[in-house]
């Protein structure tokens, strides 16, 4: 009797502290309404990941664009009755104005690079999309040039609001180990390894910190890649699968992390969740006979049917944080969660799966 009644008051408290720590959380995220920005900033790039990804969130916050360029002059009067700016195909219109005190990037990867050092050059604070450069050398020839460290990587995910969560619970947790998945179809428009993968690789890095690769499998079949790894962070261990083998309809990324408390499990940037480990009695988990304790714990969950600015993708993928700590920045001395010099493990761990 006396054990039914503890596991209820377990169950009880369990339920508490879910209910009011997806209160806390919900009442955080549907606390940051837009800021008013004042500064004016230039948007490099039109393509389909900026229009869809990018721009939303730039006119959501308010942000001033005064000019847009893009490298199709047939495109100019369109941009600019759509977006009320001024179009150009010269990045030098826009280096020249000083009244332009931060310039977004998001262009095709492989031009990253070279656009990033004119306008670290001309002064410019300046977001790129990751990847903001293809190899490793690269990264160190724009920290060199960045001296004031005015660059803001967009690392989205560092940004979304599951992963900041994630990231400070683990603070008082003791990791054991984690596995990781992260699986998409075909990719031939691009490098899949900077463009793809790197977002993996650098979550891992961002979570558990400096990593050693322990073991690597790759196999390549049809176009497509498939790599598992054995990492290891100090005393967590890890397994990660990077894969475009798989299919874009049906595409994966989940995260499990198991803790000395309890597992935490992350699919996608939509479900966090917490497990608690079973209790034991005698050194045997109850569950092995029949008594089940653990409950699962819902930290966050996006819901797709109440149009609330939590419940949006464009703010459980990091894009809307990411571009508003970009702003902070720029205007409010805010801080740079993802300065290139951040980044050196991810491409250091980038180059070597690439050159294995």
């Amino acid at each position: 009797m006396q054990s039914m009644e503890g596991s209820f008051i377990y169950m009880v408290k369990l339920s508490l502290s879910k209910i009011c720590t997806k209160y806390q959380i919900t009442s955080e995220m549907a606390s940051s309404l837009p800021e008013t920005y004042s500064a004016r900033y230039a948007f490099v790039g039109v393509g389909n990941h900026a229009l869809q990804n990018l721009y939303p969130v730039l006119q959501y916050l308010g942000i001033r664009l005064k000019y847009i360029c893009c490298k199709t002059p047939g495109k100019l009067q369109q941009v600019e009755q759509r977006f009320n700016v001024t179009a150009t195909t010269s990045l030098d219109d826009v280096l020249n104005d000083d009244e332009v005190k931060g310039v977004f990037v998001c262009v095709s990867p492989e031009s990253h690079f070279h656009i990033c050092k004119r306008i670290i050059e001309a002064g410019k604070y300046l977001f790129v999309e990751k990847p903001p450069c293809q190899t490793i050398a690269e990264l160190e020839s724009l920290i060199e040039l960045d001296v004031k460290q005015k660059v803001v990587v967009g690392m989205q995910k560092r940004y979304s609001p599951y992963i900041q969560t994630l990231k400070e619970k683990l603070k008082s947790h003791d990791m054991i180990s984690y596995n990781m998945v992260y699986r998409t179809g075909a990719y031939s428009e691009g490098n899949p390894y900077t463009d793809l993968f790197i977002h993996a690789v650098d979550l891992s890095v961002f979570l558990f910190g400096k990593v050693e690769i322990r073991d690597f499998q790759l196999r390549e079949r049809n176009g497509a890649a498939t790599i598992q790894m054995l990492l290891s962070h100090g005393n967590v261990m890890g397994f990660i699968e990077l894969s475009t083998a798989f299919s874009w309809s049906n595409p994966e990324e989940k995260l499990r992390i198991n803790t000395t408390e309890g597992e935490y499990r992350l699919i996608g940037m939509e479900r966090l969740c917490h497990y608690p480990h079973p209790k034991k009695c005698l050194g045997v988990p109850l569950e092995k006979i029949g008594i089940h304790t653990v409950s699962e714990q819902i930290i966050a969950e996006r819901n797709n049917f109440n149009p609330l600015l939590v419940n949006n993708q464009l703010y459980s993928q990091g894009f809307l944080s990411e571009i508003q700590a970009f702003a902070e920045f720029v205007e409010c001395s805010g801080k740079n969660y993802s300065p290139l010099s951040n980044l050196k493990e991810t491409y250091r761990i980038m180059d070597a799966i690439q050159n294995e």
